[in-house]
C-alpha cells in the first residue's frame, strides 16, 4: 500500500496502470477536463479516478486514452 500525497488516499501501486503518470500529465496539460467514460459516467478529476478506483476496467481505460491521446489530435474529426 502506498499513500499517494496528491489524493490522500491509500492504493496498490501494482494495481495502477503502467502509464498513469503519462496520462496524468497529458489530462493537467490539457486543462484537467472532464472525460465521459459512459452514458452518465464521468470522471471529473483523473488522478483520483486512478488512484481510488483500482483495478480499472479495460474498457474504461482505453476510453481515457482515447481522450487523452486520439479525440484531442483531432483524428476523429478527420474520420467524419
Amino acid at each position: 500500500m502506498v499513500l499517494n500525497d496528491a489524493t490522500l488516499a491509500f492504493s496498490v501501486e501494482s494495481d495502477l496502470p503502467t502509464d498513469a503518470e503519462r496520462m496524468i500529465a497529458r489530462w493537467r496539460a490539457l486543462g484537467c477536463p472532464y472525460i465521459e467514460l459512459d452514458s452518465g459516467v464521468v470522471v471529473s478529476n483523473l488522478e483520483r479516478w486512478l488512484y481510488n478506483n483500482a483495478p480499472h476496467s479495460g474498457v474504461w481505460l482505453a476510453r481515457v486514452r482515447e481522450y487523452l491521446y486520439i479525440d484531442t489530435y483531432g483524428v476523429g474529426l478527420m474520420a467524419a
